[in-house]
Formats: C-alpha cells, structure tokens, sequence
C-alpha cells in the first residue's frame, strides 16, 4: 500500500523530469566545451614558436661580438671587397680616408697594397680602454710576407666599427 506521501513524491518527480532532461544535456555540453577548450588551448601552446630572443647589446667588453667584427674586416680584406671594408669604418676612420685622400686599400696596407692579402689573423697583441679595444693583425701575403696593423675598434651608432689602424712592417 501506498501512502498520500509517496503519490505527492512520484508526482512531483514526473513533473521535473523535463528540468532534468534539460540539465543533464546542458551539463553535457559544457563539459564537452570545457574539454574541447582544454584540447585546443594544448595544442596552441604544443605548436606555436617560440619567443624571439632578446637582441644582444653591442658591448666592446664582450670579445665574442669584438672578434666576430674583426674576422668580417679582416675577411672582407682578404676578398678584396674594399666597399665593404669601408662600411665597416666609423665616422672618424672615414674622415681619416678623406684628409689622406687615398683609399682604404691604400692607406691599410701602405707599399702591399698591390699583393694579395692570403691570411688575416688577430694575435693576442690586445690591449682595451673603456672606449676601446686594439687588436694588432697578421696580414700574410706570399713569399712569407707579412704586416701587422693594429686595428682599433670603437662602439658607434650600436655597432662595432674599426675607427683606426696603423701598420707595423
């Protein structure tokens, strides 16, 4: 037998049964999203680049960045690319080329400056301020002769820039 109770009960459970349908597939759903949304947000951070480094301060203390311009001097002198060479110069090396009125080939290598350059290397020779830094050079050419030019690099608009030399027979 059943009591006045368990009538009132069954019928207020009919009742809300569409609240309920309603419900669950709203609970569905968002988990479904929340699921898609966690799926997605993984893949977009598995798969995107990486930040691009900070660029590295130009700084004459650091001789990683000193010998990577000297190697590109030294090589752009070796190719005979004197334009090149030239751009690498700051304002008062420039300046330097203009009052001698001669060319940086000329005024680099002085009675050589015909002959092939065949190797470029820095020596240990390094001495620094806190403006500058001067390396002295080898630039061997055949026949084993050889000149030694000090170069000395300063810091110019952010870039390392060879500001004078001076050759050494």
């Amino acid at each position: 037998m059943r009591t006045l109770f368990e009538d009132t009960d069954e019928q207020a459970d009919r009742q809300e049964k569409g609240e309920g349908k309603r419900l669950s597939i709203t609970l569905w759903l968002v988990a479904l999203l929340a699921i898609g949304g966690a799926g997605g947000t993984y893949y977009w951070v598995s798969h995107r680049k990486p930040p691009e480094p900070l660029p590295v301060a130009v700084s004459l203390e650091d001789p990683k960045q000193v010998n990577q311009t000297l190697n590109r001097f030294n090589d752009f002198v070796k190719a005979r690319k004197w334009e090149e060479a030239q751009g690498m110069l700051s304002a008062e090396g420039l300046k330097r080329l203009s009052d001698e009125k001669k060319t940086l080939r000329e005024s680099l290598l002085g009675k050589r400056q015909d002959e092939q350059v065949l190797e470029a290397l820095p020596t240990p020779s390094t001495s620094r301020t806190p403006t500058t830094v001067r390396i002295d050079c080898v630039y061997l050419f055949d026949k084993n002769k050889q000149l030694i030019v000090a170069l000395t690099l300063v810091k110019e608009n952010e870039r390392l820039v060879i500001n004078s030399w001076s050759s050494e027979s």
